[in-house]
């Protein structure tokens, strides 16, 4: 009987874990996809990052969101792109953004740093 009592509580705590895991994940898609649409329509200013291929991604957004940025995955790019919010403008945030980048994420997949990484935004490879 108290086996029976435990699997069932341990099923409980699943469903609600899982149902939990899935809101989280719609109110993350939510905002990433309103973020991008504020983007698009220039309601505010954004840098655009390009990840290398080996570059994580998961320590750039997260060295950005330490350092106050708000930055997300850019769900409707072909690459894996990362947009910065920028509220005081592009051009006095870029310089910030690539240390942040370029220093406290400039780690690959496995933790080790990126040798001779250098960071550039997708508007400035536009240019070249």
């Amino acid at each position: 009987m108290a086996v029976i009592l435990l699997v069932i509580v341990l099923i409980v705590v699943v469903i609600w874990a899982v149902v939990a895991g899935l809101r989280g994940l719609a109110r993350y898609q939510k905002r990433t996809e309103a973020i991008v649409h504020e983007v698009e329509e220039h309601e505010v200013e954004a840098l655009r990052y390009r990840v290398p291929t080996g570059q994580d991604p998961a320590a750039v957004v997260a060295a950005l969101s330490q350092e106050g940025y708000t930055a997300v995955r850019d769900s409707h790019a072909d690459a894996a792109d990362i947009m910065v919010v920028c509220p005081a403008g592009v051009d006095r945030e870029r310089a910030h953004v690539r240390a942040v980048i370029q220093h406290a994420a400039g780690i690959d997949l496995e933790g080790h740093d990126m040798p001779g990484h250098e960071v550039r935004f997708v508007d400035e490879e536009q240019h070249r």
